[in-house]
This record gives structure tokens, sequence and C-alpha cells, in this order.
């Protein structure tokens, strides 16, 4: 037993550096193809996890098959005596400390283990309470995902059902996979930009990603003291939703749409069971950027960032005006970072999206949020999406009092659509048309007739000025401009509130 004990302590000490090595190897090989495809990245970093979950194993056999019971590897680590006090006192400071923390290795990691252990249990029962807790999907939404499954080539069988207990899209289990759906995705996502959610869902039950999530989550659980570990592990979670990114977009072909549908996921998420994989993981900004094609490369690694973080601290201590100078009057700001619109004019629709059900042939029931409800009228255009490519048009004939903060709306169908009955379908109310109005695309946080500051392109096309603007009606993807821009202006409209502080910007 004490040659075992030995064994396991000298294999998590030199885990230590041995996980160090192997995570700056994949980091260096990251950074030289920070460029290539996801996939690769993805391969290569369960490639060194698998690595360094073997490492400790070989380790500790190397341990153990010494004679002497001391490690044979050219380490440091080395056993008490049993001289007493006089003995040990002849072992180097460096080698007794070593001896110390060998000694109480063992005991400190099976703590550990335990702790980590009783976090993955609670994971475990959360999802079984989530499974047990859960409603059947709707028979439009299974054939939904059915067909999807049918063009993404997968044969497993699987359950679709919907949860009031969680926040976004996930997948749970391997062998037979279930995906989770939340209530709210029916009323925030229209029908195409859910078909494209759920492609990123499916995306993961074909890559068998559940099973690599789980596996990940025993490394962790192993070696929680180790922080290469973690790191490689949030590699693999990061390549893993680009990977399913990309399957969502070759099947569903629209990856604006499906960035939106990831920004409005990301408001309503608030918790996910840990060993689940869904949607909104991973740094969202650089997902929603990559899928638009303005993300020119990776976001730093985390090894990166606490170099960059360490040497603008000696930099601060150094020279503190140098620090001070940095919030001046101008800040900079990544190109690849940001979106940028030109001021257009023309004919603005005014539109809003709404979720709904066909109650009936010739009848629709829509649920419109409160803050647009004051603008629909009786007797305006609807658009119905009754499935992927299959328009209805309408008018609306009835509306309600307030309920809970959505107002119902019921529209009438021009032609029987006796087969989606009981079906859930989203709607376009165009409320009136703006003639020859000046407008831009949509900036992030802004709110129609409303003020707010935006950075407009300098003619050198290097630095970008704030300006107040002042906006009119909004549309689903568009927004009236009254005053602060002209035709023509670039505007970013990303979100920059973090240079509020700066009146000018230097785009690099």
């Amino acid at each position: 037993m004490a040659q075992i004990a030995h064994a396991i302590s000298a294999a998590l000490l030199h885990f230590v550096w041995e996980g160090l090595v192997v995570a700056f190897i994949l980091w260096l090989t990251l950074s030289m193809l920070s460029n290539s495809l996801a996939r690769l990245r993805y391969v290569l970093s369960c490639a060194a996890m698998a690595l360094m979950m073997v490492l400790p194993f070989i380790t500790a056999w190397i341990a153990y098959r010494a004679s002497d019971g001391a490690a044979t590897i050219s380490s440091p680590i080395v056993a008490i005596p049993d001289g007493g006090p006089a003995t040990f006192s002849a072992v180097p400071l460096f080698y007794r400390w070593i001896a110390v923390f060998e000694a109480w290795a063992v005991p400190v990691w099976s703590a550990g283990v335990v702790i980590f252990a009783i976090r993955l249990f609670w994971s475990y029962q959360y999802i079984a309470r989530l499974r047990r807790e859960s409603d059947p999907a709707e028979a439009l939404l299974v054939r939904t995902v059915s067909h999807l499954a049918r063009r993404m080539n997968i044969a497993r069988p699987l359950r679709v059902v919907t949860s009031k207990l969680i926040d976004s899209p996930s997948v749970v289990g391997w062998l037979r996979p279930v995906i989770l759906i939340p209530f709210a995705s029916f009323m925030n996502l229209s029908a195409s930009q859910l078909e494209a959610v759920l492609a990123h869902e499916l995306a993961h039950i074909r890559r068998h990603d559940y099973l690599v999530n789980l596996l990940q989550s025993v490394a962790e659980m192993l070696f929680f003291y180790q922080p290469a570990i973690w790191w490689v592990s949030s590699r693999i979670r990061h390549e893993r939703e680009l990977c399913c990114d990309d399957l969502a977009v070759e099947v569903c072909g629209d990856p604006v749409g499906y960035a939106r549908a990831l920004t409005q996921l990301e408001r309503l998420r608030v918790i996910k069971p840990e060993i689940a994989v869904g949607s909104t993981s991973g740094p969202l900004m650089y997902r929603i950027q990559r899928l638009t094609g303005v993300a020119g490369q990776r976001s730093a690694s985390k090894l990166s960032v606490v170099l960059a973080v360490c040497f603008a601290i000696i930099c601060f201590a150094t020279n503190l005006h140098w620090a001070q100078a940095q919030g001046g009057g101008e800040g900079e700001i990544s190109r690849d970072s940001i979106w940028v619109d030109t001021v257009k004019q023309g004919d603005l629709p005014v539109q809003i999206r709404a979720p709904g059900t066909v109650t009936t042939p010739t009848s629709v029931d829509l649920k419109v949020a409160s803050v647009q409800a004051s603008h629909v009228q009786i007797g305006e255009a609807a658009s119905i999406e009754l499935r992927q490519g299959l328009i209805a048009v309408g008018k609306v004939v009835r509306i309600d009092s307030p309920a809970d903060g959505v107002v119902p709306v019921m529209v009438e169908l021009a032609e029987p659509a006796a087969e989606f009955v009981n079906k859930s379908v989203d709607c376009i109310i165009r409320i009136k048309t703006l003639n020859k109005v000046v407008y831009l695309g949509r900036p992030a946080m802004v709110e129609a007739k409303s003020e707010g500051i935006l950075f407009k392109l300098d003619p050198d096309g290097e630095h970008a000025t704030r300006v107040k603007v002042r906006f009119g009606e909004t549309s689903v993807n568009s927004i009236q401009i009254l005053d602060g821009l002209k035709l023509g202006d670039k505007v970013i409209l990303s979100d920059t509130s973090e240079y509020d502080r700066f009146e000018r910007l230097r785009l690099k």
C-alpha cells in the first residue's frame, strides 16, 4: 500500500509540470493554426486532453515499478527516511518541502475529488429532473427536428421535449439523446431562427459531443488542481461550439439570422447543467463575429491574457503617467470586432414580429409584446410563416386587452390552412411604410423614438467620432434617422458602451 500511495502522489506532483508542458505545446499549435478549420483545432485540443489524462497513469506505473518505492524519473520527489529528525534534517530544504507535499498529496487530492464528484452528481440530478419535468414537444417541432436529422444523417433515436426549467436549448444523453427546448424560444425566435438553433443541437448529437463533454467533466474532477486541464477543456468547448455553428450554417444557410438567434438566446439564458451541451456555450461575441464574417482572428488565449495583464500591471507601476494617458480623448478599437452600416434613403416598412398559433383554419392567435402592440391597428396586413418557404397572408381583425406583458391579437387568413391548426407559427405585421426617409441598420441597444450616441467613421476611414443621433420609427432590423446623420455616413452599429469616455476612436 505504501508503494501504491507513493506512486499516486508522485504522479499527481509530476502532472503539475507535465500538464503545463502539454498545454504550452497546444497553445503554440493553436496560435499557428488560428485561421484553420475549427474541426482541426478541436481534434488537436481533444488529443491534448487525452494525452494529459494518460500521463498521470504512466507516471504512476513507472513510480510503482521502482523496486525501492521511490520515483525513478528525473524529479526531486523523495521519500522521508525512517531515521527520525536527525536523518530528516540532513535532507536539503527543497527536498524536504517536496517530501511534505508528497505526503499530503493523496489526502488533499482525495478530498478534492470527492467535492468535484458531488458537483458532477448534482449536474446529473439536475438533468434527471429536466427529463422528468419536461413536456412532449409539439408535432410540428418534432417533424422539423426529424427532417433536420435526416438531412444531417443522424440515424439514432432521439426525443424532443420542452421545459420551463431551462433558458436555452440543450442536448442531454448520448445513446438516447434528448433535445430540451425552452418555452421562451417559441416566443422570441422566428421559425427560421429556431430551425438554425435546432440544427446546432443536432450537430452536437451527430458529433457525440455529450460523451466528450462527460469525459472532460471526469478529467476536471480527477485533476481539478491542474490549471492546464481547465484551460484545455475550455478550448475544447470553444472549438466544439464553432464546429456546431459551421454545421448549423451549412444546413440552414443563413449565418446572419443564426447570429441574431444566438444573441436572443443569450439574453434569456440564466443557468444550464454543466454536462449538457447547448447553443449558447462558448464566447458569444466571437461566435457572432465569425458567423457574420467580421472576425479576423481568434480571441486571445487565457495564457496570452494573463501575460498581457501582468505586463500592463508592470507598466502601470513603472510609469503612472503613461497609464493615465491611456484614458485620453482617443481610444482604439479593432476593425474586425465591429459592424458598420451606411445611412440610406428610401421607403422603410415598419414591421413587428410576433409568435402565434393557428387556432382555426382561417384564424391565427398572436401574442404581441405590449410595447409594440400600441402600433397595431385592425385591418393591417400580416404575413404568417406556416413553415419554411410557405407564407400565408391575412389581416388583423381583433386586438384584446393586455395580459402578462403581451396583447392577444387575432389575424384572419385570406385562405384556409386547415392542416396547420394548433401549430406554432411566426408572424410579421406591417404597420405602415415610411416613404423617402433616412434610415440605418438598427444599432445595438437602441430603441424607437429615442436619442443615443453613435460613432461615425471619419472621411479618412481610420477614425470614428462620437455623434448624437435622434431616432424615429423602428422596424425589425432597421431604424429611422431623424437628426445627427446624413445620407452616405458610415456608422458603427456594434455595442460601443465601453468606449463612452472617448470622443474619438482609432480603427486598428
